[in-house]
């Protein structure tokens, strides 16, 4: 389990409460792709991700496991939050099961958020695949130095992918990494 599954479940929830409920219908994919560049943007923006998930290189694009699972019966690590109903083989649909509670969100978290969302919600699960694929994305970056190779059989690696790799400077790695420490810290005294 993930230090953001740890440390942030019920947040995390309440993400994908938020997710389910201004990009109905929500997609299992879609949600994936959104987590991550919600993720990805905070980093950008304030040197640390919101949820702290680990995402892994999959075929589709950045994945991460806890979610990705939870769409399989007896195995919703969110269930307090969302129910996810299978529309076929494939695809599923998130639905909220409990209203948003924003308490665990700051000002900017949610400013981030809406900024996504207004940059992606409208786009299709294919649509955001293909953008987390481009050129200079840390999908492609993780897949070009760990050299996987996907394939009809291959769909998935073990690669994490790095938020660290887009900061810029020392002083936003100091804030990564000892954010980093403080949650593992906290998590390990805690237990």
């Amino acid at each position: 389990m993930c230090i953001g599954m740890k440390a942030n479940k019920a947040l995390i929830g309440n993400l994908m409460i938020l997710l389910a409920d201004r990009c109905k219908p929500l997609y299992h994919t879609k949600l994936l792709k959104l987590l991550f560049l919600i993720d990805e943007e905070s980093v950008k923006r304030t040197a640390t991700p919101i949820t702290w998930l680990n995402y892994k290189a999959w075929q589709l694009g950045p994945v991460n496991e806890d979610v990705f699972f939870s769409k399989l019966e007896g195995c919703n690590k969110f269930d307090q939050y969302v129910h996810f109903d299978f529309v076929d083989e494939k695809r599923c649909i998130v639905k909220p099961v409990a209203e948003f509670d924003g308490g665990g969100f700051c000002e900017l978290d949610l400013e981030i958020i809406d900024n996504v969302l207004s940059k992606y919600g409208r786009k299709s699960s294919e649509e955001l695949v293909e953008i987390l694929h481009g050129e200079e994305s840390l999908w492609s970056k993780a897949v070009k130095e760990h050299a996987i190779a996907f394939s009809a059989t291959n769909k998935t690696s073990d690669i994490d992918i790095d938020f660290s790799d887009i900061l810029k400077d020392e002083l936003q790695k100091t804030v990564y990494f000892s954010t980093l420490e403080n949650l593992e810290t906290e998590l390990f005294l805690n237990q």
